[in-house]
């Protein structure tokens, strides 16, 4: 998306306090969005993909959540991430006021803020195509939060909605249903 300050500013007119903001580094005016957003109290989930130059320049702390994967968090913490308690940890010293949610593929994902630390295991699956498995992830965890849901529950749900979406071939077409995810999560329960 090429959009200006003047068309960001139309766009966001349309919103207020509470509202959740969710932003990706494929548009332009992202730090004007980024700071935008937070001027008007909306809740800025920010996943910094992809990474360059530029977005680790910009104020991350202003993002209430940061999703994020390992490479992700290693360009932001200028160091190779193994360890991934522990890089959910220094990321949240970072950026203390933000809730860090790092995603590690098939390892899982941890979620930590100043309140608690929650790991999150990936479902095992046979994965066709990992293409859309962090989208997904992103999206069902946003809705899930959005929706009231515990940061855990909301992991799981992601993790579930994710671990279905690997299971099939292509972007779009791999994002599962909310019906497909709740008989996944029946399915696991029973």
């Amino acid at each position: 998306c090429n959009c200006s300050k003047e068309r960001v500013e139309k766009v966001l007119s349309n919103f207020e306090k509470g509202d959740v903001l969710v932003l990706q580094n494929e548009i332009s005016e992202l730090e004007y969005i980024l700071s935008t957003g937070k001027e008007k109290g909306m809740k800025v989930v920010l996943n910094p993909s992809p990474i360059d130059e530029k977005l680790l320049k910009m104020p991350l702390e202003k993002a209430d959540i940061l999703i994020l994967n390992e490479v992700e968090a290693g360009r932001i913490l200028g160091k190779e991430v193994f360890d991934g308690e522990k890089t959910a940890e220094e990321l949240a010293e970072k950026f203390p006021e933000t809730d860090i949610v790092l995603t590690m593929g098939e390892k899982g994902s941890f979620f930590k803020n100043s309140e608690k630390t929650v790991f999150q295991p990936a479902f095992k699956v046979k994965a066709v195509d990992t293409t859309a498995a962090g989208d997904t992830y992103t999206g069902y965890f946003v809705a899930g939060i959005t929706e009231g849901m515990e940061p855990e529950k909301a992991m799981e749900f992601a993790a579930k909605a994710s671990a279905i979406a690997v299971t099939k071939q292509g972007a779009s077409p791999s994002v599962p249903e909310r019906a497909e995810v709740e008989a996944f999560v029946k399915e696991v329960a029973e």
